[in-house]
């Protein structure tokens, strides 16, 4: 017996044949790809259903990051970055957003044949740019990425951002400062 593949795209079968696959209960909706229904959702699903809009040497980063390690919603537009020294482009997309950032190896983890920034990283990265308006969700966000990375508190993340001359390294810091006055009461969620 023939082992269907952990995601399906538009390349494999025509939209019309997921949709009526999905119709049959055969397969489920996953980021840009659909699954068998029996294929179980994981991170290395989450991070194989991004592939088709993956550009070349992109990394999964920040929010679409924290969607693949199961711990916050899919985002609209997914966030990818390249190392500088990948010089990929993609052309524009409302689908996603690519930057270009230094991402040592380090800093990310295999999922399959996908890379994801470790949750350490996303940490970081969501404290540095996420846009502020949300900051008690991201706060939440913040400390289930650090339990999920195997983190008791912000001494590494900070020690990080206080080591470099980062951008937007102060809002980093002050964000990493409210995490840890809700860690002092912070109990994990039977959810996570």
């Amino acid at each position: 017996m023939t082992r269907i593949t952990a995601t399906l795209s538009t390349a494999d079968l025509t939209l019309a044949e997921l949709m009526c696959a999905r119709l049959d209960g055969e397969v489920y909706p996953l980021g840009d790809c659909w699954c068998p229904i029996d294929e179980i959702d994981s991170p290395p699903v989450r991070a194989a259903s991004l592939a088709p809009l993956l550009p070349r040497h992109a990394i999964i980063e920040r929010r679409s990051a924290a969607w693949v390690y199961d711990l916050g919603p899919e985002p609209v537009q997914h966030e990818f970055c390249v190392d500088l020294a990948a010089r990929t482009h993609a052309p524009p997309s409302p689908r996603m957003h690519l930057r270009e950032v230094v991402c040592p190896d380090s800093d990310t983890v295999a999922l399959g044949r996908v890379r994801v920034t470790t949750p350490l990283r996303t940490v970081i990265d969501l404290a540095r740019w996420d846009p502020p308006g949300h900051d008690g969700e991201l706060l939440q966000l913040l400390i289930a990425l650090l339990h999920f990375g195997g983190f008791t508190d912000t001494g590494e993340a900070r020690g990080r951002c206080a080591t470099k001359s980062v951008p937007k390294r102060s809002i980093a810091l002050d964000r990493f400062t409210a995490v840890e006055a809700l860690l002092r009461g912070y109990e994990p969620s039977l959810t996570l």
